[in-house]
């Protein structure tokens, strides 16, 4: 049960001017303290794609609230202390119940874009928003990784035939070789073709996880199974 306080403060920073201002690193931390205190102690779904990086950013922000707070009068305490930073003060506005609109789907849509392409603001019970995280540039298919992603068998099998000399092992700007790419979108041809050509599946990617680690959390079974195979 959240406190008048909260509720105030969370009603405060709905619309508070200054989120505009406020880094994407505090708002991610409003957004999991939010979450943790009005839904769940840590999320209820599985950890998003790493295509899905405001998704994955969220979900990171919410198991880190669950995992830094024992006690949810902490986290409270942590909510109201960053809303004093950004101008709230007890009793402004009228405090109105918190009710989180999307308990079910943590992956509500609670930003809104602005015209410069940000998304600042506030809406329904989320009490804030979060900042668009970075998205991935379109791959292009030409490229190893490219091919991984889009799990063109024929494509990756022709570009390594005409360039043997390709490093298998490259990571893209993100930190991920072709292997976690593949591993990640369920690509079970591109996989052993990866491995048959001596891709090292023992490269960890940003998180610090294997391929056949990212297969797991993917929920990929048969793709752990062929990298478990492959040791």
């Amino acid at each position: 049960m959240s406190s008048p306080s909260f509720n105030n403060a969370a009603a405060y920073l709905s619309s508070a001017p200054s989120l505009s201002k406020t880094s994407s690193t505090v708002k991610l931390e409003l957004y999991g303290l939010f979450k943790y205190l009005t839904s769940s102690k840590s999320p209820t779904t599985s950890r998003p794609s790493i295509f899905d990086l405001t998704g994955r950013a969220k979900w990171d922000a919410w198991s880190a609230a669950g995992e830094k707070y024992e006690k949810g009068k902490d986290a409270e305490s942590r909510y109201i202390e960053i809303a004093r930073t950004l101008g709230w003060t007890e009793g402004a506005p009228e405090a109105r119940p918190v009710v989180d609109t999307a308990a079910e789907d943590i992956w509500d849509d609670d930003v809104d874009e602005g015209a410069s392409g940000s998304r600042s603001g506030g809406s329904g019970g989320m009490g804030l928003s979060v900042s668009t995280m970075p998205v991935p540039p379109k791959v292009d298919d030409r490229t190893i990784h490219g091919l991984a992603v889009s799990n063109d068998f024929a494509g990756l099998t022709a570009l390594l035939a005409q360039h043997p000399e390709t490093d298998l092992n490259e990571l893209d700007e993100f930190g991920y070789s072709p292997l976690h790419l593949a591993c990640d979108r369920g690509s079970r041809e591109i996989v052993r073709l990866l491995l048959d050509k001596g891709a090292d599946a023992t490269i960890k990617d940003p998180d610090g996880l294997s391929p056949r680690e990212l297969a797991n959390v993917a929920g990929h079974n048969e793709i752990e199974a062929i990298l478990a195979s492959s040791n």
